[in-house]
């Protein structure tokens, strides 16, 4: 019962920030100066054709597509003023180059560009430096939303009502980020986190300086593209570094706990942990007209899909990514992302037909469906790889 509960607490850790952040939160609202002015809080009660996420219609929503106006209902609690005029000043200035170039490198913070980091380096290089590089990700885009939700800062543009024109994004993602906070950046914070562990992990000059370029590009193009202040970056870098750097040290401390349980255990740790961190968090999304934001749900999805699926493919399949030729590498490599890929689209289509994601139910399916995803890239995909001959295996070894 104490190592459950040490491995819980391992797991919620990162939540020991919040209040933390917290603290910067309410300094930086109520300190003297022109840093944070009072201002209303704003909450959505939104037009779901301007807001609403496409992948979340249904019957309901459908019929909301009609509304086209954006009401704001505010209250007296203070707002930060963050400089929008460095968000101004950097929308006078975009070239289409440097908007292409900082639009691949923001991609690469999102979930799909995870996706496609995270499958190379676990079909070709490590598939343990692959797996905990996706947890830690998720542990911090998770813990991500729970702080923009506790700062409840606007994004840039957001209150002027001019995003949809001084945003650099398209417009579905337009439709995903207007009803979502904006401190700290997800992007700068969960790209610190996961590019610092993986530059203490690597020893690879290229692989460092990459990881370094990655971090500061995926960071600043936020700002660039006008969804984030510059304030928010530095923030999410403040708290993702040492993130990183705290499960550095402490890894092996973290491994040797956590494989003291048998699967069972830990799947049950996994999916208990969730609950609760999403029933822990309804509370501070309850003046949002759209709930829970539903990546929360997906992040936590996937972390239960890959801490079921890695232990099962070292003791079923045990495919060796260093094996095999470039061809096998990127054949492999492909067909881990399509199985991926077409794993959530798949089930989102037949999973839609069942619930709406706003709903209970949708959480539930949403959470299934990520974590299916994950299975079918760290188990499904492995196990073809072996059976087509595209990898070699490694020795059983008695963990």
């Amino acid at each position: 019962m104490c190592r459950c509960v040490l491995v819980v607490g391992l797991f919620l850790s990162q939540g020991l920030l919040i209040p933390v952040v917290s603290f910067l939160s309410l300094f930086l609202r109520f300190s003297t100066g022109d840093a944070c002015l009072p201002a209303a809080r704003l909450t959505e009660t939104i037009s779901t054709d301007r807001m609403l996420p496409h992948a979340c219609h249904d019957s309901q929503t459908d019929a909301a597509l009609q509304r086209s106006t954006i009401i704001r209902r505010r209250d007296s609690m203070p707002e930060c003023s963050f400089r929008l005029d460095l968000i101004q000043f950097l929308f006078e200035h975009r070239t289409g180059a440097m908007t292409a170039l900082l639009q691949l490198f923001s991609f690469l913070g999102e979930v799909e560009g995870y996706i496609l980091v995270i499958s190379l380096i676990h079909v070709a290089y490590d598939k343990k430096l692959a797996f905990r590089l996706s947890a830690l990700v998720l542990l911090a885009m998770s813990l991500n939303h729970v702080l923009k939700t506790i700062i409840a800062n606007p994004r840039p543009f957001i209150r002027e009502g001019t995003y949809m024109e001084k945003w650099a994004v398209s417009t579905a993602n337009a439709h995903e980020l207007a009803p979502e906070y904006s401190t700290p950046s997800g992007h700068a914070m969960a790209g610190s986190c996961f590019y610092s562990y993986l530059y203490g992990s690597v020893n690879s000059r290229y692989v460092r300086t990459a990881a370094i370029a990655t971090l500061i590009l995926t960071g600043i193009s936020r700002p660039y593209l006008g969804v984030h202040y510059i304030e928010d970056i530095v923030l999410g870098w403040i708290l993702g570094v040492p993130i990183a750097l705290f499960a550095i040290r402490f890894v092996g401390d973290i491994r040797g706990l956590w494989n003291r349980h048998t699967l069972q255990h830990q799947l049950l740790i996994v999916v208990a942990a969730s609950a609760l961190v999403w029933l822990g968090t309804r509370p501070l999304y309850a003046s949002s007209a759209l709930g829970q934001p539903l990546p929360f749900v997906s992040y936590l999805g996937f972390l239960a899909g890959i801490v079921l699926g890695y232990p099962l493919e070292a003791k079923w399949v045990r495919f060796d990514p260093r094996s095999g030729c470039i061809v096998s590498k990127t054949l492999r490599y492909a067909l881990s992302v399509v199985l991926v890929i077409g794993t959530l689209l798949l089930l989102d289509t037949v999973f839609g037909l069942a619930a709406s994601d706003s709903s209970i139910l949708g959480n539930i399916l949403r959470y299934v469906r990520y974590a299916m995803a994950a299975l079918a890239g760290v188990l499904l995909a492995p196990f073809l790889f072996v059976r087509l001959g595209l990898a070699g295996t490694t020795p059983k070894i008695k963990e």
